[in-house]
Order: structure tokens, then C-alpha cells, then sequence
């Protein structure tokens, strides 16, 4: 356990002069600002058409907030785990990294921890700058704190299948720019996916989309198969890190 805990603090100081402690805490208020400017002009039109189909102020808030969001979170998680690994590429220390008297699976399990985390950081800043949006706006309920905390909880077991997809391709190539390529071509057809149903649940990049608490969502697509596919991608990453060759 102190092992994989030394590596998981080597990987948070690799990122301490990288971008994706800005990326993470930045998009999320990118996003929200997005959605405040949305709902501050339109706000009687969207709050009235809410109230028309029983939807409280908050619900309406996450219904326009999750048509962004659900493209931005698996974008920048497609980017976190390209930086993770593209940092031993750059400099060449996959070596130096290998030689550690540490298993090449809790190395792998490091790199695949410290994107988990940023994440969920992201996940949790966003959750804060909604609150924070609908205050502002003086929604007249009181904040709807079991609806953000369903939206939240959906989301970290959703993303945990692009996380581990990403994680095991960016892992395999090292051209970073094919695995961000993927990434961002099943991030922008995971919509088109989404029609159906069925499909869905085999294309981890359409997960994300089922995680907004909604009547009209199957959120058992994003709480079983986002999970399901986590962990079945961690262990296909696993294997397949354990057999690579390091040249």
C-alpha cells in the first residue's frame, strides 16, 4: 500500500506544472458561467416552461447545464489521461519509471487513480459552481441538495468507463495525438449513439449523457455500464501494461 501511495504522490508532482490542475478547476466554471448566461436571459421563458412540465427551478438548471456538460467532462477526461502518459513519453523515463522495485500494475493503477481524481474534482467543482449559479439567480426553492447529489454520484460512475478506455489507449500509443483523436471522435458521436438505447450501454463515450437525473433518463446506463466497463477496462489496461514492451 505505501508503494502504490509513493507512486500516486510522484504522479501528483509530474502534474504540478502541467495544465490539468487549471483544466480541471477552470472548465467547470467555464460551463457554469455558460449556463448562468443561458438561464439570465431566457430565465422566465425556461423557469415558465419548467413550471409548465412540473420541473422545479434546479431541475431546469441541470436539464440546460447537462446539454454542455456531458461533452465537456468526457473531452477533458480524454486530455487528462493523453497528459498522464504522454509525460513519460515525452521525457523518455518510462524506463526510469519501470525500474521502481514496484508491480507494473500499480504503477498502471497510479496513473489511472491521479485521472480519477482530477475527475471527480472537476465533478465536485461543477456540482459547487451549480449551487452557486441557481443562488445568484434566486431560484425561489431552497437548494435541491439530494437532485446534485444524484447528478454528481451518476457522473463519477459514468466517466469511470472513459477513464479506463482512455487510460489503457493512451498507455498502448505513443502518439498522443491518435488517442486524443479517439477520444474526441467518441466524445462528439457518443450522441448519435445515444438514440439507442442498446447502443449506449456498449459505447462508454455515450455513458455520460444517461447521468442527469431525469424521468426521461435511464440512469441504470450510466450507474451499471459505466461501472461494468470501468473495471472491465482496468483490467484489459492491466493485462496488457504488465505484457508491453519498453523500448
Amino acid at each position: 500500500m505505501m508503494e502504490f501511495y509513493q507512486l500516486l504522490k510522484g504522479e501528483f508532482l509530474k502534474q504540478k506544472h502541467s495544465f490539468t490542475w487549471p483544466i480541471a478547476l477552470l472548465t467547470p466554471i467555464l460551463a457554469g458561467g455558460l449556463s448562468f448566461l443561458n438561464l439570465f436571459i431566457r430565465y422566465d421563458y425556461l423557469i415558465g416552461l419548467g413550471a409548465k412540465e412540473g420541473l422545479s427551478s434546479w431541475n431546469v438548471l441541470l436539464l440546460q447545464h447537462h446539454f454542455m456538460w456531458f461533452l465537456f467532462l468526457p473531452l477533458v477526461v480524454t486530455i487528462f489521461a493523453s497528459i498522464v502518459h504522454y509525460i513519460e513519453y515525452k521525457s523518455n523515463s518510462w524506463k526510469n519509471t519501470l525500474a521502481l522495485p514496484v508491480s507494473r500494475s500499480k504503477v498502471y493503477l497510479a496513473k489511472w487513480s491521479i485521472v480519477f481524481i482530477l475527475s471527480i474534482i472537476m465533478i465536485l467543482v461543477n456540482a459547487s459552481v451549480l449551487v452557486m449559479v441557481g443562488k445568484i439567480l434566486g431560484f425561489p426553492e431552497a437548494v435541491d441538495f439530494i437532485l446534485i447529489s444524484k447528478y454528481t454520484f451518476y457522473q463519477i460512475a459514468a466517466i469511470t468507463s472513459v477513464i479506463s478506455i482512455q487510460c489503457f489507449i493512451s498507455s498502448e500509443m505513443r502518439n498522443t495525438n491518435i488517442a486524443l483523436t479517439i477520444g474526441f471522435v467518441g466524445v462528439a458521436s457518443s450522441l448519435f449513439f445515444a438514440q439507442s438505447e442498446k447502443l449506449s450501454k456498449l459505447i462508454p463515450y455515450a455513458h455520460t449523457i444517461y447521468s442527469l437525473p431525469d424521468p426521461t433518463m435511464n440512469n441504470n446506463i450510466a450507474l451499471q455500464y459505466g461501472l461494468i466497463f470501468g473495471i472491465a477496462f482496468l483490467v484489459i489496461g492491466i493485462y496488457f501494461f504488465n505484457r508491453k514492451q519498453i523500448c
